[in-house]
């Protein structure tokens, strides 16, 4: 049995969100909100946004947990920063945050907040595989580089994306 080439597997860019790199979180959240993701028969909010440029070239991806960080600092202005290293957990208790906020300067803080350009919250594309390779090539690389999903390239575009779970049940149906 032939090892599968990753274009065989992967999900067109037509099945997730797409925007512009100059939305904002919230455009990038009306979106979000409107598109469903139909993947061997699910239906789910996508988790994640492919950002374009103007030149409609992917520069990268934001996921929903990204969009959910753009609003923490309204949210939770004083918790520590994700760099800040300390030696212990810190948690906030959003009771006692409450406290301290009316609701009318929170919203106010998010209305602030969601006027921020999704690039802010952007990771770029890094690397991609090539339709024609083989999973065996993509998984390897995906281990490396520690990815669940990567960019498939096919004649110099990207055309869509290969998940790791995909790569690893192709991988997986050739050794068990």
């Amino acid at each position: 049995m032939a090892v599968k080439r990753v274009g065989d597997f992967m999900v067109p860019l037509d099945m997730f969100p797409s925007i512009p790199y100059w939305f904002t979180l919230r455009q990038a959240l009306a979106e979000l909100g409107e598109f469903e993701i139909k993947r061997k028969d699910q239906k789910a909010i996508p988790w994640l946004m492919l950002v374009f440029s103007a030149q409609n070239r992917l520069l990268g991806i934001v996921r929903r947990r990204s969009i959910l960080d753009g609003l923490r600092t309204a949210l939770l202005p004083h918790r520590l920063s994700v760099n800040h290293q300390v030696p212990y957990e810190v948690t906030t208790d959003s009771a006692l945050y409450s406290l301290q906020s009316s609701s009318e300067n929170i919203i106010a803080q998010l209305k602030k907040q969601v006027e921020r350009q999704i690039i802010e919250f952007m990771t770029p594309i890094q690397v991609t595989v090539d339709y024609e390779d083989s999973a065996l090539s993509a998984i390897h690389l995906m281990i490396d580089r520690n990815l669940i999903f990567v960019p498939v390239m096919k004649d110099g575009q990207v055309t869509g994306l290969i998940y790791a779970e995909d790569v690893l049940h192709e991988v997986l149906a050739q050794i068990v």
